[in-house]
């Protein structure tokens, strides 16, 4: 059998293959861009701060972990947070015992202080109420009391938002 193809056929046939490639290549790029530009202030961004830090995000906020480090007998931790939405949230530190910081030996250190801008909240009952404007960073400085010279490493660091859930960092070290 002896098939003949006109030019005009096979210029048909090429534009129909390469429209259904150039069609398949926009879908495939379309799920990449929208996995790309999915979370918080698109997530490049945080993508950009996992390379500097411990991150963990829920429905509402994504933080990023800076850095926690000894001051005398406490831990110090600064967790940049950014929100979904504009948001007004209350931000849990020594109230219940619920923001806490975990050493690897299972000691449990219930925040002492927090401060979020230039306000500052202490003590058993203490948390702070702020507003998130959606996307912005906000930094909220944790503090943790009575923790041992001889630890230096904490398996987890959870930060409780009021109906908001919380935000958890694993596998932190003091710089030596």
């Amino acid at each position: 059998m002896v098939y003949r193809t006109s030019v005009f056929g096979l210029l048909a046939l090429a534009l129909l293959v390469s429209g259904v490639s150039v069609s398949a290549s926009q879908r495939m790029t379309g799920v990449r861009e929208s996995q790309v530009n999915d979370g918080i202030n698109s997530r490049r961004d945080t993508l950009l701060l996992a390379q500097r830090g411990n991150v963990n995000e829920n429905k509402w906020f994504a933080g990023v972990l800076q850095s926690c480090t000894r001051v005398a007998k406490s831990v110090k931790c600064s967790v940049v947070v950014r929100s979904t939405e504009d948001l007004g949230a209350y931000v849990y530190c020594g109230y219940d015992n619920i923001t806490r910081l975990f050493d690897i030996y299972g000691n449990v250190y219930p925040c002492g202080q927090i401060q979020i801008g230039n306000q500052k909240s202490e003590g058993d009952r203490s948390g702070l109420s702020s507003r998130f404007p959606q996307g912005t960073p906000v930094k909220v400085i944790l503090t943790f009391n009575n923790v041992s010279n001889q630890v230096n490493e904490f398996d987890t660091l959870e930060l409780h938002f009021q109906y908001k859930e919380f935000l958890r960092f694993k596998n932190i070290k003091l710089p030596s």
